[in-house]
């Protein structure tokens, strides 16, 4: 019996994802989180200003642009939680 490929099931977005590539941040930004090590939202959102502060390029403009997408998303995952 000849063995059939395997196919990965492709699920529908139905969820926000948490990579910062994939976030509405402006591509600067992304850019200077990316070249820090920094590529998941959830690692920021476990971080406090002050610390986000240090991050060579993050500033204070920058800050508020990371903590209002760490809010939207959030707020995009409450909502497709209450859906299902």
């Amino acid at each position: 019996m000849p063995k059939r490929p395997f196919q990965l099931e492709k699920k529908a977005a139905t969820r926000p994802t948490d990579l910062v590539l994939k976030s509405s941040l402006p591509q600067w930004v992304v850019r200077v989180l990316r070249q820090s090590g920094i590529k998941r939202m959830s690692v920021i959102a476990a971080l406090s200003d002050e610390q986000l502060l240090m991050v060579p390029g993050i500033g204070r403009q920058s800050l508020k642009l990371i903590r209002d997408e760490i809010s939207r998303t959030t707020d995009l995952r409450k909502q497709a939680s209450t859906q299902h």
